[in-house]
């Protein structure tokens, strides 16, 4: 029987002992920073990805998915692409894949109920390893296909209390608790909080957080809510520009979506108004074109790379077996004071006018 001669070893690639060899580690450390299935600690996690960009070391990623009977791919379902935190979220996890040999599948429900269950109910029959889901409602019905699937699922943002699913949340309570205060240590009492859709678990934190505020400053008799409904900026401009053309107009507004400060501020210069000197304006959330016009919107900030990480964590340790315990995780937001927010100063007589006028048409 003839016996097949092996390939020289010039001419086989590098392998992952050769990439423990020059890292100084273990192949199970290797294997740990290429999966992120554990905890590496940074010195030699960069020993590791030196070493692998050094040998050009590309692991077979379907060999072993096959040796596994795993997919090597992980579900990203996301409400909408190109707005909020999301898009954000969704570059950390990319970033967190490339040092793995996952790669990932997104998919972009469009606010719409029947769009993400069809979409993710794809992505299960594609038999992915693992789903990072953003999801529309706090209560989707595509949660209880997640939960027949049995595939190891992380819920991130929109989450219902009390959930049996992995998730991580920004501390929408207390963020909202530190704009409301900051801007009544500006001296504003008529703040008046822009909600996009009061059903969501978060829209609601956020909103209790500014009642609590307005009640330990005395000012519960000021407090004023303006729920749009639908996260659209049209309906957002087009109810605040009512309000601003009033006789009552607040001082402050304090936009709690990204969305809903678009829509802001096209009202408020469709009103005639000046930022910051007429209103102060607040957003929660935080993007590149909140510094690229003048005046650079004051807002909350919620700690994008923290979401992304913690999630990836919970997933890779549910993947590797972990069978602890729902796991949750709560991120604080940053208050970024910019130019958008400013003193209270009382409207002068020759002030009033334009902010009675009727709004503009477009």
């Amino acid at each position: 029987m003839r016996r097949r001669s092996k390939s020289p070893p010039e001419h086989r690639g590098p392998t992952i002992h050769d990439v423990a060899q020059a890292a100084g580690v273990s192949t199970a450390t290797v294997s740990n920073v290429l999966r992120g299935a554990r905890y590496v600690g940074p010195e030699p996690k960069k020993r590791v990805q030196d070493a692998v960009a050094a040998l050009n070391y590309r692991p077979n990623s379907l060999a072993a998915g096959l040796r596994e009977r795993r997919s090597r791919t992980i579900g990203v379902v996301v409400p909408d692409i190109t707005m909020g935190l999301f898009p954000a979220i969704v570059r950390r996890l990319a970033t967190r894949a490339a040092c793995t040999d996952y790669q990932l599948i997104l998919v972009d429900s469009q606010e719409d109920l029947g769009w993400e269950q069809e979409r993710v109910r794809a992505l299960i029959r594609r038999s992915v390893d693992g789903l990072l889901v953003m999801p529309c409602r706090d209560d989707s019905p595509v949660l209880q296909d997640l939960r027949e699937s049995r595939i190891p699922t992380v819920l991130l943002d929109r989450v219902a209390k009390g959930t049996d699913f992995d998730h991580v949340v920004a501390d929408n309570a207390a963020a909202a608790r530190e704009g409301t205060r900051h801007l009544i240590a500006l001296g504003h009492r008529r703040i008046l909080l822009l909600a996009s859709d009061s059903t969501l678990g978060n829209i609601q934190e956020r909103v209790e957080g500014y009642r609590e505020v307005l009640q330990e400053a005395g000012l519960s008799a000021s407090e004023n809510v303006l729920v749009v409904g639908r996260n659209e900026v049209d309906s957002a401009r087009q109810a605040l520009a009512a309000v601003l053309a009033g006789p009552r107009r607040p001082s402050a507004v304090f936009a709690l979506t990204q969305t809903m400060t678009i829509g802001a501020l096209q009202a408020i210069g469709e009103v005639g108004l000046d930022l910051p000197q007429d209103v102060s304006l607040l957003a929660f959330d935080d993007c590149a074109w909140f510094t690229a016009l003048r005046p650079f919107i004051s807002t909350l900030s919620q700690p994008t790379d923290d979401f992304g990480d913690q999630a990836w964590v919970m997933l890779m340790a549910r993947l590797n077996e972990d069978r602890s315990p729902t796991q949750h995780s709560q991120v604080s937001c940053r208050l970024m004071v910019r130019e958008s927010t400013a003193p209270y100063r009382a409207p002068r007589a020759s002030e009033v006018v334009p902010a009675l006028a009727t709004p503009r048409t477009q």
